[in-house]
């Protein structure tokens, strides 16, 4: 398997727009609906967009394609926007509720890791499927939860897994498929979102008050910004990742 990308480092300018309040909340108590505000935003990228990582499948390319794809690492659209930027708010208090913990799915599909990024709460349940009927294998590499490595012949459909110990992010790899990537973000607190093909997110049901915001990507690394949240009210967060070319 073949993997191409070209070296650059990234930085990020924010722009932010807010309505309304003040001060970081001491304590996320249980919040009405008329008592909450939202944060929503795009992040883009300003300057020449680098060239996509793709790679060749070299083996089950029955399943697998033939010839070059592109892969889920480093999404730009035309427009600049940016998919796959882990947006989360920072230093919320330990201890805030969660919703139910409803059970989040990992697909292997045409040898693919859908979707690409998956945001998971604590002692929730993780479904790992196997759609495409060949083997793959699935490792993760974390440094507060364990780590496994666990086989998915295609007898097996489906199987299980639950983080208990701690947030963080977790990359996940196919030894059976080497080009096959994604990341598990077990959540600290409700507020994550990724964003979309248009670089879009949105973080609902946010209690009033000022926060510090975490974007994280794979490749761009992380960069932080503030915003102010007012009830009933929604804040505007644009976040503009630059980037420079390095010679090879």
């Amino acid at each position: 398997m073949k993997r191409t990308y070209s070296r650059w480092v990234g930085r990020a300018v924010i722009g932010v727009f807010v309505w309304g309040g003040s001060g970081f909340p001491e304590r996320l108590e249980a919040q009405t609906p008329r008592s909450v505000g939202k944060i929503s935003g795009r992040v883009t990228l300003t300057g020449p967009i680098p060239p996509p990582v793709v790679y060749t499948p070299t083996k089950d390319t029955q399943t697998c394609g033939a010839g070059v794809h592109t892969s889920d690492e480093f999404l730009v659209s035309s427009d600049g926007e940016i998919e796959h930027v882990v947006v989360s708010l920072v230093g919320i208090p330990t201890g805030t509720a969660q919703n139910v913990l409803v059970p989040v799915t990992l697909d292997q599909r045409g040898c693919r890791f859908i979707p690409h990024i998956v945001l998971i709460r604590p002692s929730a349940t993780l479904e790992i499927l196997n759609s495409d009927g060949v083997l793959h294998n699935v490792r993760t590499t974390g440094s507060k939860n364990p780590s496994f490595n666990k086989a998915q012949p295609k007898s097996v459909r489906k199987m299980k897994h639950v983080f208990h110990i701690a947030p963080e992010t977790i990359r996940v790899q196919c030894d059976a498929h080497s080009w096959m990537s994604a990341w598990i973000v077990v959540q600290e607190h409700p507020f994550y979102a990724v964003t979309d093909k248009q670089g879009r997110f949105a973080l609902s049901d946010v209690p009033p008050g000022r926060y510090t915001i975490r974007y994280w990507h794979e490749r761009l690394g992380e960069r932080m910004g503030t915003a102010t949240v007012a009830a009933n009210q929604t804040t505007t967060v644009d976040v503009a990742f630059t980037i420079k070319q390095e010679e090879n």
